[in-house]
C-alpha cells in the first residue's frame, strides 16, 4: 500500500506555508478542535522520550510541533514526508531550533512512509494528525508495524469527532476531500485493536485522539 491514499501530494506543496501557520495557531485549534498546539507537542515529547533507539516521524509536515524536541533528543531520527515544500519547512524548523545546522543524527527524507530502506527498523514511530487522512487504518498500522523493532511502539494522532462545531468542520473537510474519514475515538480504538499488532491505548482531548500501540 503506497501513500497514494493521501491524494495528490501537490495539494500540500501549494499550501505548505499556510498549513504551517494554521497548525501553529492556538485560536484555530481551540475554536475548531477544542485543543491546543502544546498538546500535540506533549504527545510527541512522550514518544520521543520513550526510548533511545532509532525514531521515525512520518507525515512530519513542517515539524512545527516537534522540531525543538528532535533537536533536544539524542536519538537517531528520520523525518519523512511526501511533500518536498513541507519537508523544506521542516528542515528550516530543525535548523532554527538547533541554532545553526541540522544535527547529523537527524535525516529528512521525501518518500512514502511505508517504503523504508531495506532492513531499517525503528524503536519508535510517531505520526501527528495522521489517521484521519487514511481510509484503511488497519493497513497503515500493519505497514508501519513492519518497520518496528521488537518491543517497538507506534504513537499516532488523529482528528476525531467531538463537539458539534468540530463535527461540522470534519464533515466539510470530508466533502471537500481533505480527509478520508471522520471517526470517533472508540472507532479508532476498535480499528487499531482489529489490526492485532500490539497492545492499544487511546486518549483524546477535544477532537484530537492519541493512539499508542506497543508491539
Amino acid at each position: 500500500m503506497g501513500e497514494k491514499f493521501f491524494g495528490n501530494s501537490t495539494f500540500y506543496d501549494r499550501r505548505a506555508k499556510a498549513y504551517d501557520a494554521m497548525i501553529a495557531s492556538p485560536i484555530y485549534n481551540r475554536v475548531l478542535w477544542g485543543t491546543h498546539p502544546a498538546q500535540y507537542s506533549a504527545f510527541a515529547a512522550r514518544a520521543i522520550g520513550s526510548g533511545n533507539g532509532p525514531l521515525l516521524e512520518v507525515a512530519v509536515g513542517t515539524a512545527q510541533a516537534t522540531a525543538l524536541l528532535h533537536v533536544a533528543s539524542r536519538r537517531p531520527t528520520t523525518l519523512v514526508d511526501m511533500s518536498a515544500p513541507m519537508l523544506d519547512l521542516a528542515r528550516e524548523s530543525i535548523r532554527l531550533a538547533a541554532g545553526g545546522d541540522v544535527p547529523r543524527r537527524i535525516t529528512l527524507e521525501c518518500r512514502d512512509m511505508l517504503s523504508a530502506p531495506e532492513g531499517q527498523r525503528y524503536e519508535t514511530i510517531l505520526g501527528l494528525g495522521l489517521l484521519h487522512l487514511v481510509p484503511d487504518v488497519g493497513a497503515l498500522l500493519t505497514g508501519l508495524s513492519e518497520q518496528l523493532q521488537d518491543r517497538g511502539t507506534l504513537f499516532l494522532a488523529s482528528l476525531v469527532k467531538g463537539s458539534a462545531r468540530s463535527n461540522a468542520y470534519l464533515k466539510l473537510l470530508k466533502a471537500h476531500g481533505d480527509i478520508a474519514q471522520a471517526r470517533t475515538a472508540v472507532e479508532l480504538y476498535e480499528l487499531a485493536t482489529k489490526a492485532n499488532i500490539g497492545r492499544v491505548s487511546v486518549s483524546h482531548e477535544g477532537a484530537m485522539a492519541y493512539l499508542r500501540i506497543s508491539s
